[in-house]
Formats: C-alpha cells, sequence, structure tokens
C-alpha cells in the first residue's frame, strides 16, 4: 500500500521522578530523530512500555507523538493487548487524533490457533479506519508462519508487516511470497543494511531512536549504492545493540539515551532491582564511551 518508508523508531518512553510520562522529554527526544532524518515514528510499541501502560497513556502518547510530527512524517501506534476491546478503542483514539497507521501484534498469554489468530486479524481490519500493519515479535508474541504471514498479507486493509523474529532467513521469504505492495519492515537493527539489499521498505526499531543519524545514514547509503558505507555503520552499531540487550529491556536502550543528553534511564514503569539499578550506574561511562566510539568509527558527528 506505500504507506510508509525508511527509518523509523521504536519510540522509548521517558518518566519523572514520580513515574508519570516526561511530556516534555519526550517531544525533544521526538523532535531530535525528525531533525536526523527518521522517516516517522512508532510509538506504544515493546520499547515504549506499552503494554505496561493504561489506554490513557497510550493515547497521551499518541497525542505527543502527533504533535511532534507536525504532520511532517507520518506516525504509527502500536495497538496490542489482550483484551479485544482495548485493542479497537485504540483504533478508534488513533483515527481520531489524525494517526496514519496501526501495528497489530498478536494476543498473548492465551494461546490461539492460526486460524484464530486469522480470524482475529480479519475482523480487526473490516473495523479500523487506518491501514493496520502486524507484528511478528516472538519474543514477547506468538511466533507467525510463512504460510499464515501469507494468508494475512492478502486481506483488505493489511498494509504490511513488521518482522522482528531476527530470521533473515524468514525475512527473504516473507518477502518472496506477499503482494509486491504489502510493506514489509524490519524489527532487528542488527540486520537493517541486509534487509534493505533484499527488498525490505525500511526498520522500526530501539536503536533508530538512539542513533537516528546512523540509522537514517544507512537507508539513505543502500538507495544511493554505497552498500560498504552502509555496512560500516551497520557493523559499528552492532556494539551498542548489544549492550542496550544485555540491560533489562528497554533500560539498556535508555541508558543508551541519557549518554546521548536525553533524561532517560533514572525511573522505569517497572520496579527495578537492585542489580538493574547499580548496573544502570555503573555502566553510564560505557555507554558514553560507546558513543564516542561509534562516532569516530562512522565520522558522522553524534
Amino acid at each position: 500500500m506505500g504507506i510508509l518508508k525508511g527509518t523509523l523508531p521504536a519510540l522509548l518512553t521517558p518518566y519523572d521522578m514520580s513515574g508519570n510520562i516526561n511530556e516534555n522529554e519526550f517531544i525533544k527526544y521526538c523532535e531530535f530523530g525528525i531533525s536526523k532524518g527518521l522517516n516517522g515514528l512508532f510509538c506504544n510499541g515493546s520499547a515504549g512500555d506499552s503494554q505496561a501502560l493504561g489506554i490513557e497513556e497510550q493515547v497521551k502518547i499518541m497525542k505527543l507523538t502527533k504533535e511532534a510530527a507536525k504532520n511532517n512524517i507520518p506516525v504509527i501506534t502500536g495497538i496490542a493487548s489482550t483484551v479485544y476491546q482495548n485493542t479497537f478503542t485504540l483504533t478508534q483514539k488513533a483515527y481520531e487524533l489524525g494517526l496514519d497507521a496501526l501495528l497489530l501484534a498478536m494476543p498473548y498469554y492465551y494461546k490461539l490457533s492460526e486460524d484464530a489468530l486469522f480470524e482475529y486479524i480479519k475482523d480487526l481490519s473490516s473495523r479500523v479506519k487506518l491501514p493496520l500493519y502486524i507484528y511478528n515479535i516472538p519474543l514477547f508474541a506468538p511466533a507467525l508462519s510463512l504460510k499464515f504471514i501469507e494468508r494475512v498479507s492478502k486481506l483488505d486493509n493489511i498494509a504490511g508487516i513488521k518482522d522482528s523474529s531476527g530470521d533473515a532467513l524468514l525475512l527473504n521469504h516473507i518477502l518472496d511470497v506477499v503482494p509486491s505492495d504489502f510493506d514489509v519492515f524490519v524489527g532487528r537493527e542488527e540486520f537493517y543494511a541486509g534487509a534493505l539489499l533484499i527488498g525490505a521498505k525500511g526498520s522500526m526499531t530501539s536503536i533508530g531512536g538512539v542513533f537516528p543519524e546512523l540509522m537514517s545514514e544507512i537507508y539513505k547509503s543502500i538507495n544511493e549504492k554505497n552498500i560498504d558505507r552502509a555496512l560500516l555503520i551497520q557493523k559499528s552499531l552492532l556494539k551498542a545493540i548489544r549492550f542496550g540487550m544485555n540491560i533489562a529491556f528497554p533500560m539498556g536502550f535508555a541508558l543508551l539515551l541519557k549518554a546521548r543528553g536525553f533524561e532517560f534511564a533514572n525511573t522505569s514503569i517497572h520496579p527495578l532491582s537492585h542489580a538493574t539499578k547499580e548496573e544502570l550506574n555503573t555502566r553510564f561511562n560505557e555507554a558514553k564511551e560507546l558513543v564516542k566510539t561509534i562516532e569516530k568509527e562512522t565520522g558522522i558527528k553524534l
């Protein structure tokens, strides 16, 4: 359908010391990413604590993201919930706020068959007023098979998929079996350059919000056929991705954002263990050094 393309961040959510959403810092974070070349914004995903936030807070995040975008770039929001009515309510709010698309992760906890999941998506897609993307994220929700993805891709109003399986073979096969106008996005930042080379439309990743200028440069470099440049940046980012994933998710990425000057990683909506708090304190200097190293390796000012 051609709704989205390029580099989008899976936005994290900053909190103040009382545990409320830090609205000013969230806007600042979004505007920074836009100024560094992002092609859209993705809010209310796993990295943004969506499944730990109530509907009111998720709607607030939608409003803030839309405000930051200023109608210059598209906004897609996650709508996942184990409660169908909550999912539908989020779709209505997104439409009322003027967002551009929706991203649906499969309902978790209750194990539904693929036939049941298909009917779930079919029913929702027929009721929503915005283009709907499906989300394959086996880390948190039921994994989707290639056969299932192919079947869903032919439904009306299903615009594309974000695949966070990390399976390059699956991604390649997805691109082979879905319609040509079906948008395929990669959700694992380790494979952005490779995904673009085999035909993906773009990415929606946590590191896209931490280093928007670098992920945007990968997209630009691939489009300009400068593959060596894209691969150099991709390789340099690997150390930051490992750092982000090795601390309680998504706090490692929040710590990298703090190292870039944002008010992240001080608090979380989740109770943090003493060990995690200590790690956030003791590894802050490591995060700052990582930023310096990546800047030196890529030649891009951070």
